[in-house]
């Protein structure tokens, strides 16, 4: 994606580092060609607005959302608030890092968790890079979407 100012390169980078710093494991991750489809039991974003426009999501199940709150506040059972919280806090992390690669000034917006199954959309956006996440078990997909301007005709 030459000329982009995120590749799925920068993704898979700051995926690793996050789980590797934040969750204590290195996860496999790979670029995505598949639409993750309306199987997510969660849904965390994290919009991001100024000069670059877009959106930072994570798709998974509950059990892989409920592990990863599980090693995020260290806790050996999770309430459903824990991972609402753990989710959201780990997209502000993720895009956090995406957006040390985009244009300045560019802002985060507060998470949004979706928890059940929900066809979540953001209309408007185009996929930048999208990758599978996969660590003891678990798996998880995060998808970095860029807004499209409006046409004017």
């Amino acid at each position: 994606m030459a000329g982009e100012p995120f590749s799925p390169e920068d993704l898979e980078g700051i995926i690793w580092q996050v789980w590797t710093a934040y969750l204590g494991t290195s996860p496999t991750v790979s670029v995505d060609e598949e639409a993750p489809g309306n199987h997510a039991e969660i849904t965390a974003s994290v919009g991001v607005a100024g000069a670059w426009l877009g959106t930072v999501v994570l798709r998974g199940g509950l059990g892989a959302a409920a592990a990863l709150a599980a090693e995020m506040l260290e806790l050996s059972s999770v309430k459903p608030d824990d991972i609402q919280d753990a989710a959201g806090e780990l997209m502000n992390i993720v895009a956090g890092n995406v957006k040390s690669f985009l244009p300045k000034p560019s802002h985060l917006a507060l998470p949004q968790v979706v928890v059940g199954r929900a066809e979540v959309m953001w209309p408007g956006t185009r996929l930048l890079s999208r990758v599978r996440v996969q660590w003891d078990g678990y798996q998880v997909t995060v998808e970095v979407l860029e807004g499209v301007p409006p046409r004017r005709d």
